[in-house]
């Protein structure tokens, strides 16, 4: 029996699939179409003065202006302790003391020592003046009258050193040990503070640093908890310029008054209200929070809608502390500017965009 090669089954199944091919081919008019994307709409708002962000609040909490624990420099035994803590003690008054009748006793010796050179150095200057005295000999008395100079003014000293004195006035805020107790020199007895003011310390952001080039245009308040419609003013005292490890923030320490705040103590908490002063410039625009948006490098951006093209452009600025749903922007935006304030992380650069009316 014989067969042509054209009757044979994989010439059929080649023929099937050649005409399969060609019917799908030719469902196909050109190459596919890539659909295109919908033009974004953007929500769009205009920079205005009116959103200045006028005011600023901090927790602050209330120090001394100095702290500073006391101590003896020389070592004995105490024997009067008359400091009370919680109680103030005016400048110059008895803090604590030592037994000084060891340190007495020195001093009396040493004064003796003292005369006693001072009479020899005399008579063998007079015999030096008259030729009957070799140089030597004056040399030694002049040295030894030199040396219980010395002693003395030591003595002295060590028994001075036997009294703690207040260097101001000043709080006792503790005692660290107990009257009757053996001392060493420079052990710390009592712990006192200078509240001939009070100090307020707040930390700042670091991008608000540069406002304390222009503490004259601002007022800072403090305002207690039990005393929340009453505002004392503070007076701007320092600020740090190294940030915290933790927080990046600085410290900034304002004055508080003692008057009417007899009963304030360091360690207590107040709110510090910062508001720029009527007539001061206030070049700022506060902007929604969901307006800000970061280049590669972190930096913070916002995005400029132009009306004439639809077109939007990121442009660089400096925020300063956000407050509820507002961020105040120090530079980078001008009046009358129109920025995007919503979908700002899906924007490139010369988009044309819809501006959203209404729903």
């Amino acid at each position: 029996m014989h067969f042509s090669i054209n009757s044979s089954p994989a010439y059929f199944i080649k023929r099937v699939f050649i005409s399969g091919l060609l019917i799908i081919l030719s469902g196909c008019d050109g190459a596919a179409e890539i659909p295109k994307q919908p033009m974004r709409t953007v929500r769009v708002e205009t920079v205005s003065a009116n959103n200045t962000l006028l005011q600023r609040r901090f927790a602050g909490r209330i120090e001394a202006v100095s702290t500073v624990d006391l101590s003896f420099q020389v070592p004995g035994r105490m024997i009067e302790l008359p400091a009370q803590e919680g109680l103030f003690i005016g400048k110059g008054q008895l803090v604590a003391a030592l037994d000084n009748n060891d340190y007495r006793l020195v001093k009396e010796q040493a004064q003796a020592q003292y005369n006693l050179a001072k009479l020899d150095v005399v008579r063998k200057r007079n015999l030096f003046k008259s030729g009957s005295l070799p140089k030597a000999m004056l040399d030694q008395a002049e040295t030894q009258y030199t040396i219980s100079q010395v002693a003395l003014q030591t003595a002295k000293r060590n028994l001075a050193y036997t009294r703690i004195i207040a260097p101001f006035d000043a709080l006792v805020s503790q005692r660290l040990v107990d009257n009757y107790t053996n001392v060493d020199a420079f052990q710390k007895i009592v712990r006192v503070q200078d509240l001939t003011e009070l100090r307020v310390h707040i930390n700042i952001p670091e991008n608000m640093v540069k406002l304390l080039k222009q503490t004259s245009e601002f007022n800072a308040v403090a305002v207690f908890k039990d005393r929340p419609k009453q505002r004392f003013p503070l007076s701007y005292r320092e600020h740090m310029t190294e940030a915290g490890s933790v927080a990046q923030t600085y410290e900034v320490i304002f004055a508080l008054s003692r008057e009417q705040n007899q009963y304030v103590l360091p360690g207590m908490t107040v709110t510090v209200i910062i508001s720029r002063k009527a007539g001061a410039e206030a070049p700022k625009f506060a902007i929604p929070v969901s307006a800000i948006d970061y280049d590669e490098a972190g930096k913070p951006r916002a995005w400029i809608f132009d009306a004439k093209n639809n077109t939007v452009a990121p442009r660089s600025i400096v925020l300063g502390t956000i407050k509820k749903h507002k961020i105040p922007v120090l530079s980078g935006l001008q009046q009358g500017d129109q920025i995007v304030t919503a979908g700002t992380h899906l924007l490139r650069e010369g988009m044309i965009v819809r501006r959203f009316v209404a729903f």
